[in-house]
C-alpha cells in the first residue's frame, strides 16, 4: 500500500484531531448540562470562589491591554481594587494571566464575565481531552489516523473525577497545557523541527500563567519526561537538542519570572506564609484516592473512604484497571521475551548454545529468594500505606512494618542484588525503563506521593518517613506559600491517563473499545451539574444568582458613573458570603473597594473586620478604622442584615456625619463628610 504524502498525512491528522476535539466538547456539554442552556447567566457549582475568579478575569481583561502597551506598570497591575488601601491586592490569589489572554476578545465584545468564565470552563474539558489524545497517540506511534487508545486516554484525563471537586477553581481545571507541552517537546525530539519546541514552550508558559500550583508542581516532571524521551529514542547524544531545550527553558523562565518575583515581593510585604499545620490540613490522605466527589452519580455515595478538605481524589476504577492491563501485558511480554546469551569469540561449542536459564541455573535459588523478598516487602509497603503501620504474627514469627522508608530501602537493596545476579533481569529492566509506560506509572506514583504533603497520612494516621513534600516546603522558595499539596493529583492524572492509554491499546475489537469509553463516561458522570449554589457559612444568605454587568444591581451601576477617586466600603463588612459578592460586582464600577475576598487576607483587613462587624461596641475606633481607609462612600445592604442589624450601622454612620445620598431598593448609599 502506498503511503500518503506528509502534507496529506498532516491534513488528515489535523482533521481527525479537530473531530476528536468536537467529540470531547460535545461530551463536556452533556456532562455539564444544564449549564449550556444559558452560558451568560449560569455559574457552575457554587457562588463562591468562582465569583472571585471572575473578578480576577475581569481585572486582568481590563488591565492587561494597558500593561502590554506600557500604560501601567507591573506594580499597578498587582495593585488591584480590592482590600484598599493595602498594596498588591491581586497577589492573595491566582493572577489567571493565561486565562485572561484566552477571554480577551470575548470580554471586550460582550463585557459578560459569566459568559467568559463558562467558555473557559467548558474549553478546559475539551482541550484537556484533545491534548491527552495527541500525546498518547504520538507515544503509541499510531500515525495520523484516529487512535482509539488515545481517545480513551483523553476521556480519562478530560473527565477525571478530581475535576468535579474543583468546579469553582478554574485555575485547577486549566490543566490542558501540561499534556500539550509534553506533546510539543516529544515531537521536537522525534522530528528535530523547532516549531513543536516553540509550541511546547508556549504551552508550558501558558500553564505557568494559568495556575500557580501547576507552575510549582509540574515543573520537575517536565525535565524528567524530556530526559527519558531523549534516552529512550536514542537522541541523548544530540547536543544541539539539549541546547535547544536549554534555550527554551530560559525563555519560559523569563516569561514566568515577573509573576514569581511579584508573588515573592507580596510575601515579603504582607508576611504571607502558609503554616505547616494549614498545609497538612489541605494535603491528600492515602484514602483520599478512595474518596470520590459526592456529586459523582455512580461512585459519589459509595467511595467515601475518608472525606476531608481537598481530599476527593478518586481517579475511577476503569483507569486503574487499564493501567493494570498495560502492566500485566508489558511484564508478560518481558518475561516471555528470549534473551540472547552473551557470545564469546571462538568456535561454536555446546556452551555457546546454552539458553540463559541453563547458564545461570546455579543462581535460580538465590534469584527466587531475592524475588520473594521483594514481593513480601512490596506487600508490606502496601500494608503500611493502607494501615499506617502494623505488627502481626505469621506462623509464630513476629512481623513488624511501621516505617515505609525502611521498606522502600529494602526493596531497593533487594532489587539491586537481583540486577547484579541476573543479566536477563538487567536486560529486561533496561527495556522496561525505556518504555513510556514505565515512566508514566513511576511519575504517577511520585505525584501521588507528593500530594500527601509534608506529613503523609493514611486514614488520619501518620506515615513515618515519607515526607518528601516537606523537603520542597523547607528548601524551595514559593512552596511555603502554597496551601494545597492535594492538587498534585492533577499532575498524577496526566501520567495515569498516559498509562491507561497503553492499557486501552490492548482492546482490539470495536465493541470492547466502545464498552471502555462507555464505562469511563458512566463512572465519571455528574450531570445534571449543580448550578448557582448559594455559598456562605451562616447569617443572611445572599440571592441565589449573580447577574452580568448589564443587569447588575442599580447601586453598582450608579457607582460606575462616579469619579475614579471614589473609595467604597460596603456593609455588612467581613461576611465572606457577601464580601465575595462585593468583589464580583466591583467589576461593574471598578472603584477602589475596602472590602475583599481572596485565598488570603492582609492583616489590616482582618483588624478592620473585627471593628466594623461590631460598630456599636467601639464606635469611635470603628469610625477611625473606616476613615483610615480613605472611604468616600458607604453602601448599607439592608437585606443582608438580620432584623435590626442595618439600623445599628446606619445610626453609627449618621452619628459620624455620614449623609444618605441615594436609595436603590434595600441598598442605601452614604457619603462621608470628608468625601473627595
Amino acid at each position: 500500500m502506498k503511503s500518503s504524502s506528509p502534507a496529506t498525512n498532516n491534513g488528515g491528522s489535523s482533521r481527525i484531531s479537530f473531530f476528536a476535539f468536537l467529540a470531547f466538547l460535545g461530551i463536556a456539554i452533556v456532562m455539564t448540562w444544564p449549564l449550556p442552556v444559558d452560558l451568560s447567566r449560569n455559574v457552575p457549582g457554587d457562588l463562591g470562589d468562582s465569583l472571585l475568579n471572575m473578578w480576577i478575569l475581569g481585572w486582568g481583561a481590563e488591565q492587561v491591554p494597558r500593561l502590554l502597551i506600557g500604560q501601567i506598570s507591573a506594580t499597578d497591575f498587582w495593585n488591584a481594587n480590592i482590600f484598599h488601601p493595602e498594596p498588591l491586592g491581586l497577589s492573595f490569589s491566582e493572577h489567571l494571566f493565561g486565562q485572561v489572554l484566552q477571554i480577551l476578545p470575548v470580554y471586550h465584545l460582550t463585557g459578560n464575565l459569566i459568559l467568559c468564565y463558562n467558555l473557559l470552563f467548558l474549553s478546559s474539558f475539551a482541550l484537556s481531552g484533545l491534548a491527552m489524545y495527541l500525546l498518547v497517540r504520538d507515544l503509541l506511534g499510531e500515525g495520523p489516523g484516529f487512535s482509539r487508545p488515545a481517545f480513551v486516554a483523553g476521556l480519562i484525563f478530560a473527565f477525571v473525577p478530581f475535576r468535579l471537586a474543583q468546579l469553582a477553581h478554574i485555575q485547577s481545571l486549566s490543566s490542558q497545557w501540561m499534556p500539550f507541552a509534553l506533546y510539543g517537546f516529544r515531537r521536537f525530539i522525534v522530528s528535530g523541527r523547532v516549531k513543536p519546541l516553540a509550541w511546547g514552550s508556549a504551552a508550558l508558559l501558558m500553564q505557568n500563567w494559568s495556575c500557580g500550583y501547576y507552575l510549582m508542581f509540574f515543573a520537575p516532571f517536565v525535565p524528567l519526561f524530556v530526559a527519558h524521551q531523549m534516552v529512550s529514542l536514542g537522541r541523548h547524544r544530540a547536543l544541539w537538542i539539549w541546547g535547544a531545550f536549554a534555550a527554551a527553558g530560559l525563555a519560559v523562565a523569563a516569561g514566568t519570572y515577573p509573576f514569581l518575583a511579584l508573588y515573592l515581593e507580596a510575601q515579603r510585604v504582607h508576611g504571607f506564609e502558609r503554616s505547616v499545620g494549614e498545609v497538612i490540613r489541605y494535603s491528600a490522605d492515602v484514602y483520599s484516592y478512595f474518596t470520590a466527589p459526592e456529586a459523582l452519580r455512580v461512585w459519589g455515595g459509595l467511595m467515601q473512604a475518608f472525606p476531608k478538605p481537598e481530599g476527593e481524589l478518586f481517579f475511577g476504577i476503569v483507569p486503574i484497571l487499564l493501567v493494570a492491563v498495560a502492566l500485566i501485558a508489558s511484564i508478560t511480554a518481558r518475561l516471555t521475551q528470549t534473551v540472547a546469551p552473551r557470545r564469546t569469540p571462538g568456535p561454536e561449542s555446546s556452551m555457546s548454545r546454552l539458553t540463559p536459564s541453563s547458564v545461570f541455573k546455579p543462581h535460580r535459588v538465590v534469584l527466587l529468594v531475592v524475588g520473594s523478598v521483594i514481593a513480601v516487602q512490596l506487600a508490606g509497603l502496601v500494608g503500611v500505606l493502607l494501615t499506617g503501620g502494623f505488627v502481626t504474627t505469621v506462623a509464630g514469627i513476629p512481623i513488624r512494618a511501621t516505617d515505609a522508608t525502611r521498606i522502600v530501602s529494602g526493596i531497593a537493596i533487594a532489587s539491586a542484588i537481583l540486577l547484579a545476579l541476573s543479566p536477563a533481569a538487567r536486560t529486561r529492566t533496561g527495556a522496561a525503563c525505556r518504555s513510556p509506560l514505565t515512566l508514566a506509572v513511576l511519575l504517577t506514583i511520585l505525584a501521588m506521593w507528593l500530594s500527601l504533603g509534608p506529613v503523609p497520612q493514611s486514614h488520619g494516621r501518620t506515615l513515618q518517613g515519607l515526607g518528601l513534600y516537606r523537603v520542597l516546603y523547607d528548601h524551595v522558595p514559593g512552596f511555603e506559600g502554597l496551601r494545597v499539596p492535594a492538587r498534585y493529583a492533577m499532575v498524577a492524572a496526566v501520567f495515569l491517563s498516559i498509562a491507561a492509554g497503553y492499557g486501552a491499546a490492548a482492546a482490539r475489537r470495536t465493541s470492547v473499545w466502545i464498552a471502555i469509553c462507555a464505562a469511563v463516561l458512566i463512572e465519571t458522570a455528574f450531570a445534571p451539574m449543580p448550578l448557582n449554589q448559594t455559598w456562605g457559612d451562616g447569617g443572611v444568605q445572599p440571592p441565589a444568582r449573580v447577574e452580568p454587568a448589564s443587569d447588575a444591581p442599580v447601586v453598582y451601576q450608579h457607582l460606575a458613573g462616579m469619579p475614579n477617586a471614589t473609595v467604597i466600603t460596603e456593609f455588612p463588612f467581613g461576611d465572606p458570603a457577601w464580601e465575595i459578592r462585593y468583589v464580583y460586582y466591583a467589576t461593574v464600577h471598578w472603584k477602589r473597594l475596602v472590602n475583599g475576598y481572596s485565598g488570603g487576607f492582609p492583616q489590616p483587613y482582618k483588624v478592620r473586620v473585627a471593628l466594623l462587624q461590631r460598630v456599636a461596641e467601639n464606635p469611635e475606633a470603628a469610625w477611625q478604622a473606616l476613615r483610615d481607609t480613605g472611604t468616600t462612600h458607604m453602601i448599607v445592604h439592608e437585606a443582608a442584615f438580620p432584623p435590626g442589624g442595618a439600623d445599628v450601622v446606619k445610626k453609627w454612620l449618621t452619628d459620624h456625619a455620614a449623609v444618605e445620598i441615594a436609595r436603590f431598593g434595600t441598598d442605601v448609599l452614604y457619603t462621608s463628610a470628608n468625601a473627595y
